[in-house]
């Protein structure tokens, strides 16, 4: 009888719980279902060779080069919260500015913090000229760049990053993505944690350059530039390592490790991934 007493006391806390955690999952669920969205036009001067700065935390970030002699940029924010008039409220309050320093055009992104069951993502897209030096920085959002000539580094945490037709020195990373580049011309640092990368050199690159193209789980795919001169340092774990250019190996050779020239060895090559393959062609 005891035992029965006691066994329904414990069906019944449990109910309880069940429809206690159901209630703060409903709770938690319809605490930012309302969305208002926007966007801001500015507007700025920037000279060829000048450098461009933007960082966000949650967006995307999207830079397209062009033959014009000023920035152009779209902003976008999305807030979200309990009610519409509350999404719409916090969405005025976030501020984008265009700031000149020196020689660099800076994005200024001001908004509130400490936010309680509400959000603000702000994503650019943004046109510079051609020639532009670029400091790219979000935390979960993509990153796009395209039409580019100059130093260039971009990195976000969350969010696949793609160049094309960019020419310079290029460092591209992300943790959590996949990093491709297509038409690049010049020196590059590619890193990634979890995603492949893949990188395709114009048929006009220089023969010498440096590269260093890094992932823990994904594959690597290298498309050198014509006539490439560079001492080799590949590896991988749990992969296989396939080439199509005649490489003179230096010490051992296996199946996931290759140390050697690629013609005169002039520049650095070095590609690194612990699960996945690698492909030099």
């Amino acid at each position: 009888m005891k035992n029965h007493y006691f066994a329904k006391i414990s069906l019944g806390c449990l109910l309880c719980l069940v429809m206690f955690m159901a209630g703060c999952i409903s709770i938690s669920g319809c605490s930012m279902r309302a969305t208002y969205e926007r966007t801001v036009q500015l507007s700025a001067p920037l000279s060829p060779g000048s450098a461009f700065k933007a960082q966000t935390h949650n967006g995307s970030i999207k830079i397209n080069g062009a033959d014009v002699t000023d920035c152009n940029m779209t902003a976008t924010i999305v807030a979200r919260a309990a009610t519409d008039e509350e999404a719409q409220e916090l969405s005025g309050k976030v501020k984008v500015t265009l700031v000149p320093s020196g020689n660099r055009l800076i994005t200024k992104i001001d908004k509130p913090t400490q936010l309680i069951n509400k959000s603000v993502s702000v994503s650019l897209d943004v046109e510079v000229p051609n020639k532009t030096d670029l400091e790219l920085v979000t935390h979960n959002g993509a990153v796009e760049i395209s039409d580019i000539t100059g130093r260039l580094n971009a990195t976000t945490h969350n969010g696949k990053v793609t160049s094309e037709r960019v020419s310079g020195t290029t460092a591209l990373n992300t943790h959590n993505g996949s990093v491709t580049c297509g038409e690049i011309s010049g020196s590059t640092q590619l890193k990634s944690h979890n995603g492949s990368i893949k990188a395709f050199y114009t048929d006009t690159a220089p023969s010498v350059c440096d590269i260093s193209i890094i992932t823990h789980n994904g594959g690597i795919e290298l498309k050198t530039p014509p006539n490439f001169s560079a001492r080799v340092n590949a590896s991988t774990h749990n992969g296989s390592i396939n080439t199509d250019l005649p490489i003179t190996v230096s010490g051992k050779i296996s199946k996931s490790s290759l140390t050697g020239t690629i013609g005169t060895g002039e520049g650095q090559l070095h590609l690194e991934t612990h699960n996945g393959s690698i492909r030099i062609r």
